[in-house]
């Protein structure tokens, strides 16, 4: 009778296994973050993020590579630490100095639109390389609503 338990749970225990696999695999194939959450996935200015999740892994793989080489995005996310430490101290800060505070904010924003700039024409780089039916194929990704899951 043990040996019939084990045998059975040995058999749930792989098939849990196996479709634990096939999620991931097929999220990895898919380009879709395997999370949802802010801090995980692609990340990044959500016009380029968009974009990346409609590319195929070669042009995905093309695209981050340029990101990363591109000289003034290497320190993007140290830079935006630093912006954010600066709203951060400005809120904290007593008594509360509004200026100071809405200095800090149309900083940080400017830095990311900065950044977003830089990775745009990364991205419009990456995308004048691609075929017509890459592209069309990448317009009709954007162009399916999107739902959270």
């Amino acid at each position: 009778m043990t040996a019939r338990w084990i045998k059975w749970a040995l058999i749930a225990s792989l098939a849990v296994n196996v479709a634990v696999a096939t999620a991931v695999i097929g999220a990895m194939l898919t380009g879709e973050p395997i999370m949802h959450d802010d801090r995980r996935g692609f990340g990044g200015p959500p016009e380029i993020a968009a974009l990346s999740r409609g590319l195929d892994r070669d042009a995905r793989r093309a695209l981050f590579m340029a990101l990363r080489a591109d000289g003034g995005l290497g320190d993007g996310r140290a830079r935006m630490r630093t912006a954010q430490a600066v709203v951060v101290d400005a809120l904290r800060a007593e008594p509360f100095d509004r200026a100071a505070f809405e200095t800090a904010m149309r900083m940080q924003r400017d830095l990311q639109g900065e950044i977003a700039g830089r990775g745009i024409t990364v991205l419009g780089k990456v995308i004048a390389d691609l075929s017509v039916e890459d592209r069309v194929a990448l317009a009709e990704h954007l162009s399916r609503p999107r739902t959270r899951r």
